[in-house]
């Protein structure tokens, strides 16, 4: 499996706002390979909030066919409002390597 972690910086006390754009798009489920969709919202450094978007794919090729997809271009529009309250992000990828459940 494949997990790609976007870690965005947001002012504070706007995180679940920001959040919210996450829970209504809906493009990514239905994307060949996708798995699973997470939103973490913690602290940042002082005056930011963080949101964790993490996503869980079959992998590497099933996230770079999202990336080039249609589907993505058009979750990614229209986020001018949010804008103004990110203050940056980093994209991390990972293989998953040890998984564990109860």
């Amino acid at each position: 499996m494949f997990v790609v972690t976007n870690t965005i910086r947001i002012m504070a006390g706007h995180g679940k706002q920001v959040a919210e754009r996450f829970a209504a798009a809906q493009g990514v489920q239905q994307m060949p390979g996708f798995i699973r969709l997470e939103v973490w919202l913690g602290e940042g450094k002082e005056g930011e909030e963080e949101l964790k978007v993490c996503t869980l794919w079959e992998n590497e090729e099933s996230f770079r066919n999202w990336t080039a997809s249609e589907s993505f271009r058009e979750s990614h529009r229209g986020g001018g409002e949010s804008k103004q309250y990110m203050l940056g992000a980093s994209l991390n990828k990972y293989e998953m390597v040890v998984s564990s459940q109860a």
